[in-house]
């Protein structure tokens, strides 16, 4: 490949930030985003270099003045693949010689043009002999924020498969595929966002009494904190505090202490399960008057040491959360994998199961601190019937 010239490369910024100023939903102008970018995942944005290695796989137009109109990037599977979503799951299998469209950047009035430019890849060749079936085309980075993303879907009819959530920025990106052969989608109990159990501990008195018992507390081994796990998404102002007993990191020491110390604390555990099933054990406290826990996803522990996938399958790892002290004004919000925002106002003494991988931000605006009791523990069938 030839040397790139200083114009040229300048050329090809421009036209990736063709691709940056399309790819930014409005409704991150009014979520909890720690970032100051408009993209929220660096590695999704597209840049210069992406544009130059595409090669022939790039396609654009432009208007006289060389300001693009629409743009994409399309490639052709040269083997088989089995394509993954969010939970590791084999949601569509790639065939060779199929295509993959991975972005997409356009302005609303020249829509049809390119979604009729796309299309003319399915059938490049026309033979009078014999009948060539229209390729398949695979979308797999489609926004599902932004709304002209999927109406591009909408109108060439492609099938969503299921999502991919990035890491860094917690973003939601849909897998579509248009053809005719049959896929595996998404996998049972995957949509799940945030659902009540059918487990019972704490009475709302109970509830209420260890509030202050955890406020009296005063030997926990690893007291109150903001610097640590959560030390990133409490906000500006440090809403986020936790106390410790189960630590994330596999290393670390149990507090055995503070769960014989406070009886309806180990109640809790005990209901649901064992302090030893627990990867992550946790008393969390966000504060009063517009206390925040930031847009974030846990993708999982694997960064920590551990190798238990996440999600509601027997051995794998559930996020269970249970309120000791809420208030209604204090929403739970999490994107469902279409990208939707789903407000939650979880009650008092309830086992909430909440899918850690999704995207999801805290915002109390009541005059009352959360207090949640959090643990990861180990999937068991009991959750599965007590969740479903």
């Amino acid at each position: 490949m030839a040397q790139i010239t200083d114009s040229i490369k300048e050329q090809l910024k421009e036209e990736a930030k063709f691709f940056q100023n399309y790819d930014v939903p409005l409704q991150h102008q009014t979520q909890p985003i720690a970032t100051k970018e408009k993209n929220l995942d660096p590695f999704k944005k597209v840049n210069w270099k992406n544009i130059y290695d595409a090669e022939d796989g790039y396609h654009s137009k432009k208007d006289d003045s060389g300001n693009l109109l629409w743009a994409y990037f399309i490639k052709t599977s040269k083997g088989k693949r089995g394509l993954k979503d969010f939970a590791d799951d084999v949601v569509g299998n790639i065939q060779i010689g199929d295509l993959q469209v991975t972005r997409f950047a356009y302005k609303e009035e020249y829509l049809d043009e390119m979604i009729e430019h796309i299309i003319s890849h399915r059938t490049p060749i026309e033979n009078k002999f014999i009948e060539i079936e229209p390729k398949d085309i695979w979308f797999t980075e489609i926004n599902m924020e932004l709304p002209s993303d999927k109406l591009v879907m909408e109108k060439l009819g492609a099938k969503w498969l299921s999502s991919k959530i990035t890491a860094v920025g917690s973003e939601v990106r849909g897998l579509y595929y248009l053809g005719n052969k049959p896929q595996p989608g998404v996998s049972k109990y995957e949509d799940i966002t945030i659902k009540k159990m059918k487990f019972e501990s704490l009475t709302k008195d109970e509830c209420s009494e260890l509030v202050e018992e955890i406020k009296n507390y005063q030997d926990a081994l690893n007291p109150w904190s903001y610097d640590g796990i959560n030390g990133n998404y409490g906000g500006p102002e440090k809403t986020w505090y936790t106390i410790e007993i189960v630590p994330i990191r596999p290393d670390s020491e149990t507090d055995w202490k503070i769960l014989d110390a406070l009886p309806k604390l180990k109640k809790i555990v005990d209901t649901i399960t064992e302090v030893g099933k627990c990867t992550w054990l946790v008393i969390t406290r966000v504060e009063p008057k517009n206390g925040l826990i930031m847009r974030h996803t846990d993708r999982g522990n694997d960064s920590w040491g551990y190798k238990t996938k996440n999600g509601p399958k027997v051995g794998q790892s559930l996020r269970i959360h249970y309120p000791i002290q809420v208030d209604d004004d204090c929403v739970f919000t999490q994107l469902k994998l279409d990208g939707e925002e789903v407000d939650h106002r979880l009650q008092t003494g309830n086992y909430y199961y909440m899918d850690k991988r999704k995207p999801h931000w805290v915002e109390n605006k009541s005059d009352n601190y959360r207090f949640h009791v959090i643990m990861d523990i180990e999937c068991e069938q009991k959750h599965l019937d007590a969740l479903l």
